[in-house]
């Protein structure tokens, strides 16, 4: 059943059938190698010592990932940045911000928005003291909410400031308040005693809608980066007003961006 469906798909879909397939060549091949460089890419600029882990449950650090992020910063220079869910990215983005200011004398600040308080004093003991003064923490629960009828959450409280550059990565679904009609983010904690029913394991995906507020007022250089949250990219591609430059990358965990296209003035 299966394998004729993902022919009929592969017949139906080749152009997107052959990223996937490409994504499992680079996955299965160069996934070990890419991951040895990027971390080799920190321990070159004496900048791994950063990347200390803080609870124990914690995930380690993907370092391809970081070296993504990292040198967007460094290439895009951004002023405003703004991150929706903190963790190993908010001291990336810092070494990468402490950079711009030491090489190119451009000054850059981080706004990192998490709806856990306790997620936010285990990043906030991680950063070291020479990178505290390029973010700044901001507590802040989401609940859920609708637009054009779709099923979004936002964050309760965001920072007034106006980002060139959003990394999206939040928020977590459990931190997410609130139901529509009896849909809520947090499906885990469905009342149901038969344990063998999928979806007790299974949380709705999280689509965060607070990128659309800042678009309408967002610098000329706009950009947006999401991390693996391709249902989420599917909405902010419907639901953007402005025209974006998208480039997706599903192998190695996946990154899509949007860049604001050109326009005549500043």
């Amino acid at each position: 059943m299966n394998i004729k469906k993902n022919i009929t798909n592969f017949l139906r879909y080749p152009f997107l059938s052959s990223k996937l397939l490409v994504k499992i060549f680079k996955d299965f091949f160069f996934k070990k190698i890419i991951k040895n460089n990027s971390k080799k890419f920190f321990v070159k600029k004496d900048l791994l010592k950063y990347f200390i882990s803080g609870e124990e449950k914690e995930i380690h650090p993907d370092y391809t990932d970081l070296k993504n992020i990292y040198e967007l910063i460094i290439k895009r220079k951004p002023k405003c940045i703004l991150e929706l869910g903190s963790g190993f990215s908010t001291i990336a983005i810092c070494l990468a911000l402490k950079e711009n200011e030491s090489k190119n004398k451009i000054s850059g600040r981080l706004f990192s928005v998490d709806g856990n308080e306790d997620w936010i004093k285990n990043t906030e003991n991680k950063i070291a003291n020479d990178l505290k003064k390029y973010v700044q923490f901001h507590y802040s629960k989401a609940s859920i909410s609708s637009h054009n009828g779709q099923i979004v959450s936002y964050y309760n409280n965001l920072p007034n400031v106006s980002p060139n550059f959003i990394y999206l990565d939040g928020p977590s679904p459990l931190d997410v308040d609130g139901n529509i009609n009896g849909i809520s983010f947090q499906s885990k904690n469905i009342n149901n005693n038969d344990s063998s029913v999928f979806y007790k394991n299974n949380s709705r995906r999280i689509v965060s809608a607070d990128p659309l507020l800042y678009e309408s007022t967002a610098p000329s250089d706009f950009f947006i980066l999401v991390d693996r949250r391709y249902t989420n990219t599917n909405f902010l591609e419907k639901n953007l007003v402005f025209d974006y430059t998208v480039k997706k990358d599903i192998s190695l965990g996946g990154v899509v961006s949007f860049e604001k296209k050109y326009q005549p003035y500043p």
